[in-house]
């Protein structure tokens, strides 16, 4: 037995349902055999998320810096949605070195584009985070409330359908009413919407030479097509 049978069957468990006696039983061996492999429940998450990182299809890094970095942020959006539970372990603190690796890279690739370092991973941590943050919402809101039987995306909009006080035809009213369709939307359109204004923000605020020129080439694009400055 070694780590990587370890992380083997921490991903055929399933971060849900990880515990000491259920990879233990998957490997066939005694809870004090696995213990000599990984000290604790956070050490077996780390194998599997690392392992789940190793083994996803990620995608190239060639292209502009803008696609590119939308690319990975989906890619990364779908090995979360493959492996239920995986982010939550991660937004509460268990980082495998090769999340850090795969940011280093994309990182390195935007720093090619123009980008200084700093730049580099502020933009790399601002899409990473959105997409680990969106996908944690996603699962708790699909997370069952057994005392009000159904998820809590569906308990949340049963409530939130409550007859408002305020006039229909009031701002508070339309926004509610947004509300409710925010929630009810696709996840992955929400998410691909805020990870759009993100794109966006660091056109913006954070690319270097070589991304401006692209922005203004995109702009010079939308102009001729449209006859209006953007």
């Amino acid at each position: 037995m070694d780590a990587d049978a370890i992380a083997t069957a921490v991903i055929a468990v399933g971060f849900h349902d990880l515990t000491f006696a259920s990879v233990a039983e998957r490997l066939g061996v005694g809870q004090a055999t696995l213990y000599r492999h990984a000290s604790n429940r956070d050490e077996l998450v780390r194998l599997g998320l690392d392992r789940a990182l190793r083994t996803a299809e990620w995608p190239g890094l060639e292209g502009e810096w803008r696609p590119l970095l939308e690319r990975w942020a989906v890619a990364a959006w779908r090995v979360w949605e493959q492996h239920p539970g995986a982010v939550l372990e991660l937004t509460r603190g268990v980082v495998p070195w090769s999340i850090v690796l795969l940011a280093d890279r994309v990182g390195a690739a935007l720093v090619e584009r123009g980008f200084t370092a700093r730049a580099a991973v502020l933009a790399v941590d601002l899409v990473f985070d959105l997409t680990a943050d969106s996908r944690r919402g996603v699962e708790i809101l699909d997370a069952p409330m057994v005392a009000q039987d159904g998820r809590v995306r569906e308990v949340l909009e049963k409530q939130w359908r409550t007859p408002s006080a305020a006039r229909a035809d009031s701002v508070a009213a339309q926004v509610h009413d947004e509300m409710i369709l925010a929630i009810t939307a696709d996840p992955f359109d929400w998410f691909h919407g805020k990870l759009r204004i993100v794109l966006a923000g660091i056109a913006q605020e954070l690319a270097g030479d070589d991304a401006d020129a692209e922005r203004i080439h995109d702009d010079d694009q939308t102009t001729r097509a449209t006859g209006t400055l953007r």
